[in-house]
C-alpha cells in the first residue's frame, strides 16, 4: 500500500485527457486564436473562483515565481519612495529570501516581526500566508489587510495564497496581490499566478514580450493553464478533516508527541506533529519503506543553519527538529488513515528501541 501525505509540496495531478493546444496565443492565424481562446477560458475561470477580474491575472510558472515577481517587482518600482516591507520571520522561503535581495539591494526597509509588530508611520507592504505552510494555521488576512488599509493611507497588501488557493474561501476585497498555484491543487507543475489589482504596479522581471499585461513575458503555457483551470473546478473537500482527526489521535495514544500549531484556526489540510525523541529525517525515511509519504516541512526550506519556520514561531529546537508534517487531500481517505496510523506507531516504537519488525 502507498499512501500519499506530503500534499502541501506537491498533489497527484488529477486525470486531464482534453484535446492539446500548442499554438502560441500571441499568434494571429487559427491556431494561435484557437489557443488564445483557450488561455481567456481558463483566465475567466480563475477570476471566478477567486471572484476578481480576468485582467488582473497573471500567469506564471507558479508559486515562487509569483511571489518573487510581486515582492522584488513592487520594491524595483517603489525603491525611492521609502516603503517598508514587512512580513512574518516564519514565512515560506519563497517569500523570505526575495525579502533578503530587496534589503540587501537597498530596495526598501524590511522587518521580519508577527504582524502585531507591523507598525510604520511611512508606506508601506504586508506579506503573509493564507494558511501557514508548516503548520497549517489560517491567517485572518481580510482583517489584517482592512486594519492596514484603515490606519495607513498607502498600504500594498500581498497573500501568499498557495497553500489555501481552492481550499479555503478568501475574500480579495482589501488584498492587493496574491499568488497562486497549480501543483498545489491536482494541477500541474510549472503553472501558476498573481492576481494582480490594476492600481497596482509592478516592474517585470522578465523582458522580451508583451505576454500577461507586459508583467510576465513569454509564451503562455496554454495547456498547462487549461489542466489549472480544470483541476480548480473539481476539487471537493470530501474527507480531509477526518483524516486528518484520525492521525491527530497519536498525539493521545503515544507518549510525548504533540501537535504543533499556533492557533485553535488550523486547516485541515496540513497536520504538523512532534515526536520527541525521534529525528524527523530518520523518521521520514523509515516512513518511507514502510509506503507512507511524508515530509519535515517546506520541500524549497532555506538555508539549512537558519532557525526553521518552527523555531521561529517559539517552539524549541529539539521539538523542530522532531517534528514531521502530514499534509491531505481530498484524494485520502479514512481507510487510509487508519493504516498510515498504525504504519506510524509500529515505525515510532521500532525507533524508541521498544520493538522490533
Amino acid at each position: 500500500m502507498t499512501i500519499y501525505y506530503d500534499n502541501a509540496s506537491t498533489t497527484p495531478p488529477l486525470p486531464y485527457a482534453n484535446n492539446q493546444f500548442w499554438g502560441n496565443p500571441s499568434s494571429p492565424h487559427a491556431l494561435g486564436i484557437s489557443a488564445e481562446r483557450e488561455l481567456t477560458a481558463a483566465r475567466q475561470t480563475i477570476a471566478s473562483i477567486l471572484e476578481c477580474r480576468p485582467g488582473e491575472i497573471v500567469f506564471t510558472s507558479g508559486g515562487t515565481e509569483s511571489n518573487n515577481l510581486a515582492l522584488i517587482g513592487l520594491a524595483i518600482t517603489v525603491r525611492r519612495e521609502n516603503f517598508t516591507f514587512f512580513a512574518q520571520p516564519w514565512e515560506h522561503p519563497s517569500v523570505l529570501q526575495p525579502l533578503d535581495y530587496i534589503k540587501t539591494q537597498g530596495l526598501a526597509n524590511v522587518v521580519l516581526a508577527p504582524h502585531s509588530q507591523w507598525h510604520s508611520s511611512g508606506p508601506r507592504l504586508a506579506a503573509i500566508s493564507h494558511v501557514n505552510h508548516e503548520t497549517g494555521d489560517i491567517n485572518d488576512v481580510q482583517a489584517i489587510a482592512q486594519s492596514l488599509k484603515q490606519d495607513l493611507s498607502r498600504a500594498v497588501v500581498f497573500v501568499d495564497g498557495v497553500q489555501g488557493f481552492c481550499k479555503h474561501k478568501i475574500d480579495l476585497s482589501n488584498i492587493d496581490m496574491y499568488s497562486f498555484s497549480a501543483h498545489k491543487c491536482h494541477g500541474p507543475a510549472g503553472v501558476g499566478g498573481l492576481v494582480l489589482r490594476n492600481n497596482i504596479r509592478i516592474a517585470p522581471l522578465l523582458y522580451g514580450g508583451g505576454q500577461e499585461n507586459k508583467v510576465r513575458p513569454g509564451t503562455e503555457n496554454v495547456n498547462g493553464i487549461r489542466h489549472m483551470a480544470a483541476a480548480a473546478t473539481t476539487l471537493w473537500e470530501n474527507d480531509v478533516a477526518k483524516v486528518k482527526s484520525i492521525i491527530m489521535e497519536l498525539a493521545s495514544e503515544l507518549p510525548n508527541v504533540y501537535i504543533n500549531a499556533m492557533t485553535s484556526n488550523v486547516s485541515p489540510y496540513i497536520l504538523n506533529m512532534s515526536f520527541m525523541g525521534i529525528k524527523g529525517e530518520p523518521f521520514v525515511h523509515l516512513l518511507s519503506e514502510k509506503g507512507l509519504y511524508v515530509s519535515m516541512g517546506a520541500a524549497c526550506q532555506s538555508r539549512k543553519n537558519t532557525k526553521t519556520a518552527l523555531e521561529n514561531m517559539g517552539f524549541s529546537k529539539e521539538r523542530a527538529q522532531s517534528a514531521i508534517r502530514f499534509s491531505f487531500s481530498c484524494l485520502n481517505t479514512p481507510q487510509e488513515a487508519l493504516a498510515a496510523k498504525e504504519i506510524i506507531k509500529d515505525c515510532f516504537f521500532w525507533l524508541r528501541g521498544k520493538a522490533s519488525f
